[in-house]
C-alpha cells in the first residue's frame, strides 16, 4: 500500500528543520499541517549532521537515532518513511518501535496484561466507588492515575489539576481518595503477588532500567497519547547531547492520558515550541465537515483546531448516506470505483471497532474484486498492490489516504454516558474528528436511521451532501 512521497518543505517546516540544535522541540499543529513529515524529514537532517560530525571526530560509537509512535499500525507506515534515514551501515543504529515494543525490550518483560484483563482485575473493588454504569469510566481514571503520578507520588492526584479527563462524571475528592485507597491499592497488591505486570508497570520498569545505550536522536509521534510515566521513560535514555522532537495535536488526544510539559522536567518555553499552521492533507469542505466535533471541546494548550482557511484546495463536501448497512457499503464502494484511481490512490475503510464488525464490508470487496489489505495492529507496512485498507479509527491515528470511508456509524459502537461533558463522548469526537482528518480528497459517512450515533448530531448539515438511500 502506497505512503507518503517525498516532498518540498514548506518555509515554516524548512524553519523548524533548519534548527539542529541539540535539546527539546515540540512540534504541534492541526491534523494535516505536516507534523510527522516535518519531524521525519528533521531526523534525516539530523542523522547526517551527527554523521558528518562523528566522522570529522574520529567516533568509534555509532549515531543512535530511536523514532516511537504509539500504536503498531502507525509503527508500519512511520518505517516506510523514516528508513530512508537510515545509511545502511553500522555508523548509524535506527530503531523504530511502538512505545511498548521498545519498553518491553528494556525491562526484558515478554507478557504484559491487557485492558480486558486489568478491567477484570479492578471490577470487584468498584462496587462501592461508582454508580451502575460507571465502570468503564473508573477504570479510565485508574488509568489515568497510574500512567500520570510514579508510584510514591500518586497523592498527587488529591491536589493536582485534572485535565483531560473532561468534567463528567463528576468526582469529588472523596471519590478521588477512595480510589486510591480501594481499588489502586487492591490491584497493585494483586499484581504484585501474582507477579503480573500492566502497560503502566512497562513504562517504569523502562524508566528505572540502566540505559544499555543513550539515544542522540529521538522522535516521537502522537506524544499527546504517552503517558506521563511514559514520557519520563523516553528521557531516562537520551544522550547528552540530544535532540529530540515530540509530535502532538491534544485535540486528537484518544486515550485517558494528560501530562504537563513542567511535570515531565521539560521547560516549554517558547525557543522549542514550533506550530504548524497550514493544512496540507485535507480539503477546506474536509476540515469544514471535522470542525464542528471539535468545536465544543475544553481547549488545550498543546491542541490545534482544523482551521479551513488553512487549506488550499476547497474540495467536494463530503458524503453522508442514510440507509441500511449494506446500502450504505454498495453506495460508497460503487462512487469509490467511479471517482478513485486505485491504482494510484488510496483507501480506508474506518471503524471504530475491528474484528467482525467489518465483515460484510469484506465480503463487498471480495464480491466487486476489488483487493483490499488489513492494517489494525499490522506491525509492518503492506507492502503489496492493495490500495484499500480496513482499519479500525484508533489504529488509523497519524496515518493518510486520498479516500475515507465510515459505514456503520451507530450508537452500538459509539457509547458514552448521558451527562454534558462526559469524557467517553469528548473521546469519541476527537476519534471521528481525527478520523475524518486522515482524508486528502474524499469523505464517505453512513448511519441507518433510529440506530446512529449521537456524534451525527454534531455535524453541520451544510458541511456535507445527504444521499438517502
Amino acid at each position: 500500500m502506497r505512503v507518503l512521497q517525498d516532498f518540498e518543505p514548506t518555509p515554516e517546516q524548512r524553519q523548524i528543520v533548519a534548527d539542529n540544535r541539540a535539546g527539546f522541540r515540540i512540534i504541534r499543529g492541526a491534523a494535516g499541517s505536516g507534523k510527522t513529515s516535518t519531524a521525519l524529514l528533521q531526523l534525516r537532517l539530523q542523522v547526517a549532521a551527527r554523521l558528518r560530525r562523528r566522522q570529522r571526530e574520529g567516533a568509534s560509537e555509532p549515531v543512535r537515532a530511536l523514532v516511537l509512535t504509539f500504536n503498531r499500525t502507525l509503527r508500519g507506515y512511520v518505517e516506510e518513511l523514516a528508513r530512508k534515514a537510515d545509511t545502511g551501515d553500522d555508523s548509524l543504529v535506527l530503531d523504530i518501535f511502538t512505545f511498548g515494543s521498545w519498553s518491553r525490550n528494556l525491562a526484558g518483560v515478554t507478557s504484559v496484561l491487557g485492558r480486558d484483563q486489568t478491567a477484570a482485575m479492578l471490577l470487584p473493588h468498584l462496587a462501592d466507588i461508582g454508580v451502575r454504569g460507571q465502570q468503564a469510566f473508573l477504570i479510565d481514571e485508574i488509568e489515568y492515575v497510574l500512567g500520570r503520578y510514579p508510584p510514591d507520588s500518586l497523592d498527587h492526584y488529591l491536589q493536582a489539576k485534572r485535565v483531560g479527563r473532561g468534567t463528567a462524571p463528576r468526582i469529588s475528592k472523596v471519590r478521588q481518595r477512595a480510589l486510591l485507597e480501594g481499588p489502586i491499592v487492591a490491584y497493585t497488591e494483586e499484581k504484585r503477588n501474582r507477579g503480573l505486570v500492566d502497560w503502566n508497570d512497562l513504562a517504569l520498569l523502562a524508566s528505572a532500567s540502566p540505559p544499555k545505550q543513550r539515544y542522540d536522536i529521538v522522535i516521537v509521534d502522537e506524544t499527546q497519547d504517552f503517558s506521563a510515566n511514559q514520557m519520563r521513560a523516553v528521557l531516562h535514555h537520551l544522550s547528552q547531547d540530544h535532540s529530540t522532537t515530540f509530535v502532538l495535536d491534544a485535540m486528537q488526544r484518544l486515550y485517558p492520558r494528560f501530562f504537563a510539559w513542567q511535570e515531565v522536567g521539560i521547560k516549554a518555553h517558547r525557543g522549542i515550541v514550533h506550530k504548524l499552521t497550514r493544512n496540507y492533507r485535507n480539503t477546506a469542505a474536509i476540515a469544514r465537515f471535522a470542525q464542528p466535533l471539535l468545536a465544543g471541546l475544553p481547549p488545550e494548550d498543546d491542541g490545534a483546531m482544523p482551521d479551513f482557511s488553512a487549506c488550499a484546495v476547497e474540495g467536494t463536501p463530503p458524503l453522508v448516506t442514510v440507509g441500511k448497512y449494506s446500502r450504505q457499503i454498495a453506495y460508497m464502494l460503487d462512487r469509490l470505483e467511479a471517482e478513485a484511481d486505485l491504482r494510484t490512490e488510496t483507501a480506508a475503510v474506518l471503524k471504530a471497532r475491528g474484528g467482525g464488525w467489518f465483515d460484510e464490508m469484506r465480503r463487498a470487496l471480495r464480491s466487486r474484486g476489488i483487493p483490499y489489505c488489513e492494517l489494525t495492529r499490522q506491525s509492518e507496512w503492506p507492502r503489496g498492490d492493495e490500495n484499500v485498507g480496513l482499519c479500525t479509527m484508533h489504529s488509523a491515528k497519524g496515518l493518510e489516504f486520498d479516500h475515507v470511508l465510515m459505514p456503520g456509524l451507530s450508537q452500538r459502537v459509539t457509547p458514552h454516558g448521558p451527562e454534558e461533558g462526559d469524557s467517553d463522548l469528548q473521546q469519541l469526537q476527537r476519534m471521528l474528528a481525527m478520523a475524518i482528518g486522515r482524508a486528502r480528497k474524499t469523505v464517505m459517512l453512513g448511519y441507518k436511521p433510529g440506530e446512529e450515533s449521537t456524534l451525527v448530531n454534531l455535524l453541520d448539515p451544510n458541511t456535507y451532501e445527504r444521499v438517502d438511500l
